[in-house]
């Protein structure tokens, strides 16, 4: 009788185990979960701004850029450089689809015409920043393949911790991108970038504020660890869901400062 109650209560014990264990992995979020979740994060209808812009190069010395942006939804983005008098009138406009890839276009007062950027040049510098134009582009979720590597918190932040690697015949410059991104609101707040050969080239930080009911950035910072090199975007006097006209973002609105 005995042996009968031990040999039952130890099949009791697997059976409790296996629930729990089942229970646990069925509460465990996929990394294609994740960046779908990513993918559908809420963004205002628009949005309008101003830019700071600090280039900083290795010895600390700072150049700094002012901007007025306009955003509607994660879609449509159009900012002018208003100082200082070397860049001031240049702008940059960029319109993102679903089923192709972003279309890019910048307007340069000294050449006095707008230029449409091809898709080879996207890994080019934008605007002689740390950013290139594929940073200010729209990632698509369709062109990756994912891997939820760990967990981890960032600045008292519960993130996912997922990588993104490139499929076969995507135009990118990087091997690889791994992306903190938040639990709350599925933003990220740290993304690393790889190289061809799979040595880490550049880190990208973020900081949000929630304003109303969304999370909107405050403060972008890149950073270029083989020339030491960064720049800094931050944000301010921002409002959102101002009933911006969509005609704004046409290339007919690049050469006029707002």
């Amino acid at each position: 009788m005995k042996k009968i109650i031990k040999l039952l209560g130890i099949t009791v014990f697997v059976f409790v185990l296996t629930v729990n264990l089942v229970s646990a992995q069925e509460k465990v979020t996929t990394a294609s979960e994740i960046m779908e979740g990513w993918d559908n994060r809420i963004f205002p209808i628009d949005n309008t701004g101003n830019m700071t812009m600090n280039l900083i190069d290795k010895k600390g010395k700072i150049r700094t850029r002012l901007l007025k942006t306009f955003r509607m939804s994660d879609d449509k983005q159009i900012m002018w450089f208003l100082e200082p008098a070397d860049v001031k009138g240049s702008s940059f406009l960029r319109l993102s689809y679903d089923d192709r890839d972003d279309d890019m276009w910048v307007y340069l007062p000294a050449f006095g015409k707008v230029r449409r950027i091809a898709s080879h040049a996207k890994k080019g510098s934008f605007m002689g920043t740390d950013f290139s134009f594929e940073d200010m582009g729209d990632r698509k979720l369709m062109d990756y393949t994912y891997q939820l590597l760990k967990e981890e918190e960032i600045n008292r932040q519960s993130c996912w911790v997922v990588e993104s690697i490139p499929n076969k015949g995507i135009a990118t410059d990087y091997s690889k991108i791994v992306s903190w991104i938040r639990k709350d609101c599925y933003y990220d707040v740290r993304e690393e970038f790889y190289d061809e050969r799979g040595n880490l080239k550049k880190i990208k930080t973020v900081e949000f504020k929630k304003l109303k009911k969304y999370w909107i950035p405050v403060m972008m910072v890149m950073e270029n660890l083989k020339s030491k090199h960064k720049t800094e975007m931050i944000f301010d006097k921002l409002e959102v869901d101002t009933g911006l006209d969509e005609k704004v973002f046409k290339s007919n609105y690049m050469t006029r400062i707002h």
